[in-house]
């Protein structure tokens, strides 16, 4: 009798489910204590508390967009939802909501930080807080200062602007995140003084 003794260098992965990974994943990157209020240009601000491993099973739940994420809301009866940065001139704080079968519901960017591309302005200061409360409402207040010259020719005027914007929602109890964000007002005006 010949026995043929074979050598592997094949390493046996438990094969995980969504599921699984969802319960691993909430438990890894744990859950954002509300109320949080926060400076959205102020990177130290906020912090990621996950780097998503793309090696990993992470990859069942997370897209290509998503590389570092902050934390999970609070866990609700019929959706997940957690925040993250989405890339950009800045980084825009971003909620996603997933059903329980990590199906996706919504995403939204919840920062109302509408002055990237302004003009070419002077800047004095700017001011983008986000805050996000234990009834999974959200409010976000964007506030520019500076300084802009216009003018044609050898007549060249420069004058101050104060620029205000916010943003007001919710995530509903369906995890759809309602939000709407209001016109660019003057901040000089008595209501934002």
């Amino acid at each position: 009798m010949l026995l043929l003794g074979l050598s592997s260098s094949c390493k046996y992965e438990k094969q995980i489910t969504k599921r699984e990974q969802i319960k691993v994943s909430i438990n890894d990157i744990g859950f954002i204590k509300l109320p949080l209020k926060f400076d959205a240009n102020d990177e130290s601000g906020l912090k990621s508390s996950y780097l998503v491993n793309r090696n990993s099973n992470d990859t069942l739940l997370f897209g290509t967009e998503i590389r570092e994420i902050v934390g999970f809301l609070p866990d609700t009866t019929n959706y997940y939802a957690f925040l993250f940065f989405t890339i950009g001139d800045i980084l825009y704080p971003t909620i996603k909501t997933m059903d329980k079968n990590w199906e996706e519901i919504d995403q939204r960017i919840i920062c109302a930080s509408s002055f990237s591309g302004l003009l070419a302005v002077d800047v004095k200061s700017c001011y983008d807080s986000v805050w996000i409360y234990k009834d999974l409402t959200i409010k976000s207040i964007s506030k520019f200062e500076g300084t802009v010259e216009t003018g044609n020719g050898n007549t060249y005027e420069e004058f101050d602007i104060c620029n205000i914007i916010t943003l007001e929602g919710f995530i509903d109890r369906n995890g759809k995140i309602d939000t709407k964000e209001s016109d660019l007002k003057n901040c000089t005006e008595s209501d934002y003084k």
